[in-house]
């Protein structure tokens, strides 16, 4: 139970409220046992006959006649052994010595049981029953009154410790979730990649609401159902502890049990968990990619392959059910058999009108039928909290379970850190540099994704990274703003290491549009202003004028307060990669990275967003990764060209023309194809870039 113990050490702040639900889950215990006992006094007053004064009077007169007995047999036997003193010693004085010795401790014993009844009845006659009616009907209505009072105020208190152990599980969940975004969004992109989005929300749904029942548990059945326990277990030793002592004879057993199931609950629940977060998995892919699955009729294939998923998750979860439904009727034979025990040995005094079972003493006197029955409700009443206990571990092993998969990640710590006292780094004076690079996400992997690439851009250009699918361009790129770390090699701005650069200030001076523009549920004038901290409404519109979205924007309906939809659903995919654009801008960065973000968009929204950038990249250093070469001579000062994660040439564009095989053909390629398009009365856009050139020996490179 150690990680649940650290879920649950998040309700440390709110102790105050946990010692004031268990105050509250006390005085529910203690009217719940003085209500159970208020079946004593009625039986009382339908049996003897009498009505309660008439009772405590005879009660009070027979306990004090039982301790003058004794009293004087005390005396008597005190008087005995003195008078052994006198006598010679002998080993038959010394055996009656003990017999007297003993008698005595019993009788005194006696004397002292009779006068402490004597002295309860004195204080029940003087405190309560003087109040009550003469009237035997009276008194019982008296009585029904004051149970109808305890339940009220039972009740008011029961609400009291629920709403309180409430607060506390949601204010805990609260701060557990908060506390596990805090710690999982620090971590690097490879990590919450490797993660994964289903499995995540997995993680911060399903998995905290069962520790919030793990918790809600504990601080409300575990803490108010043993209570109830006790509070009727002392009442039913205050009648007679010997006999309630046979009660717990079977607790050993009770308590094997609890373990044998808690080892299987435990495992039963981390399977369920997993399967559920494998079916969140499936729902994710399905309907994120639901124009895929309609357009290629896979329908048949994603109902299969959820309802395999779904029937794994039921296969546990009915496992999970078949342990929890197993230890409600195993705990609840064991309680039976305890109280059954309890109750034969007492009908066995009852009947006989013995104080003894065999050799073992069970009572001082002999018990009447209505202490017996009192006895037993209060023994039954212990049974109640007992069977809502049994169902309580394996709750608590759920959220064992829940909380493991939960701290699993919360440990994590990020391989890349922000180096707080590192250089911060305000601006690029001189260069990037790419210093033998080298990078794979897989270590096994057969080839790297990046293999020793070295490369020098001066600040203020702007750079065209083309090549292949999966040639390495945007993992090239994305560790100028540390997403990933290099295996080997080093990026260096001015000089300085990335690795040991202020992470937040390298951040801050980085602007990335990509082709997923990655835009949120709310309106454009939130998403452009996500790129600074604290913009104005006159810089964001200054923005989106820049990027060309102003007018566009303006046109919808709420203007610059209408909401994007999920993704940015409400717009279309040009007026996306502008707002994304805008957002950009507005962060005025020094280094600007453009990935195929014009790689989905119509013709006229391509050339609105290059004419912006013409503007906007000036005094910037700019990396372009692109398919479309025919924009690589208006925008990018030198091209890089890369395959298989290797960069085979680097310069301008005549030049890598005039002396870069791969290069020209792939440039050709696309001309050709723009002619056909235009021939064919198709449009101008170029086709995606799918030849993998072939390497160029290393004279033909040009020098960075």
């Amino acid at each position: 139970m150690r990680n649940f113990r650290r879920s649950v050490w998040f309700s440390w702040p709110y102790r105050q409220r946990l010692v004031a639900s268990v105050f509250c889950a006390l005085v529910v215990a203690v009217l719940w046992s003085v209500n159970l006992g208020a079946i004593y006094p009625v039986l009382k007053l339908l049996s003897s006959g009498k009505n309660l004064q008439q009772w405590v009077d005879e009660e009070i007169a027979e306990q004090q006649k039982q301790r003058e007995i004794h009293a004087r047999e005390v005396a008597n036997l005190n008087f005995a052994l003195a008078t052994l003193e006198t006598k010679p010693d002998t080993p038959e004085r010394e055996k009656q010595k003990r017999n007297y010795s003993a008698d005595l401790a019993r009788a005194t014993d006696l004397q002292d049981y009779h006068a402490s009844w004597d002295y309860r009845y004195q204080w029940l006659r003087a405190k309560v029953i003087r109040y009550m009616p003469t009237d035997r009907f009276e008194a019982f209505l008296w009585i029904m009154v004051g149970v109808l009072v305890c339940v009220v105020v039972k009740g008011v208190f029961e609400f009291l410790h629920e709403s309180l152990v409430g607060w506390v599980t949601n204010r805990t969940l609260f701060d557990l979730r908060n506390s596990f975004f805090r710690r999982v969004v620090r971590q690097d992109v490879r990590q919450l990649s490797s993660a994964g989005t289903t499995d995540l929300m997995a993680r911060f749904t399903n998995d905290t609401e069962q520790i919030g029942s793990g918790v809600k548990v504990l601080y409300g059945r575990v803490v108010a159902e043993p209570l109830k326990a006790v509070a009727c277990f002392a009442a039913a030793c205050f009648i007679c502890w010997q006999l309630a002592i046979t009660f717990v004879v079977v607790v050993p057993l009770a308590l094997y049990v609890l373990m044998r199931v808690s080892k299987a609950m435990r495992k039963a629940s981390k399977k369920a968990l997993q399967r559920m977060s494998a079916m969140y998995k499936i729902l994710n892919e399905t309907f994120g990619g639901i124009r895929a699955v309609k357009g290629f009729t896979r329908e048949a294939h994603e109902r299969r392959r959820f309802r395999q998923a779904n029937y794994e998750f039921y296969r546990k979860a009915l496992r999970l059910v078949n342990i929890d439904a197993f230890t409600n009727p195993a705990i609840e034979v064991l309680v039976v058999l305890s109280v059954g025990l309890a109750l034969g040995a007492g009908v066995y005094l009852v009947v006989t009108q013995n104080t003894h079972i065999g050799i073992f003493r069970m009572c001082s006197q002999p018990i009447s039928f209505e202490t017996l029955l009192q006895f037993y409700v209060f023994l039954a009443a212990i049974a109640d909290p007992v069977r809502k206990l049994s169902s309580v571990y394996t709750k608590l092993q759920g959220a064992e379970a829940a909380s493991a998969r939960i701290f699993e990640l919360y440990d994590r710590e990020p391989t890349i850190r922000g180096n707080a006292d590192g250089p911060r780094l305000t601006e690029v004076k001189k260069r990037i540099e790419f210093r033998h690079v080298c990078f794979a996400y897989n270590p096994a992997a057969d080839a790297p994704t990046l293999d020793n690439v070295s490369l020098t851009v001066k600040a203020g250009e702007t750079i065209a990274v083309v090549g292949g699918n999966g040639c390495g361009k945007t993992t090239l790129l994305a560790l100028l703003p540390r997403f990933f770390d290099p295996d080997s090699g080093a990026v260096l701005i001015d000089g300085v290491n990335l690795r040991t650069a202020h992470l937040r200030s390298l951040r801050k001076l980085i602007g990335v549009v990509t082709q997923d523009t990655q835009l949120f549920d709310d309106t454009v004038l939130a998403n452009i202003a996500y790129g600074k901290r604290g913009a104005t409404r006159d810089e964001v519109i200054a923005a989106a004028k820049q990027a060309r979205a102003h007018e566009f924007i303006e046109k919808k309906e709420g203007g610059y307060d209408a909401l994007m939809g999920t993704a940015g659903s409400n717009f279309s995919g040009g007026e996306r990669q502008k707002v994304a654009l805008a957002r950009a801008i507005l962060r005025n960065p020094q280094i600007l990275i453009l990935d195929e973000f014009t790689s989905a968009i119509d013709m006229q929204s391509e050339i609105d967003i290059h004419d912006a950038l013409k503007e906007f990249v000036k005094g910037r250093t700019t990396f372009l990764i692109t398919h479309k070469l025919h924009t690589v001579p208006e925008i990018a000062d030198r091209v890089a060209i890369m395959d298989a994660g290797q960069l085979l040439d680097f310069g301008t564009h005549a030049e890598l023309l005039a002396r870069c095989e791969p290069y020209r053909r792939l440039f050709e390629s696309v001309q050709m194809w723009k002619t056909d398009a235009a021939a064919s009365g198709g449009t101008k856009e170029s086709a995606p870039l799918t030849e993998t050139p072939r390497p160029v020996p290393p004279t033909q490179r040009g020098a960075a």
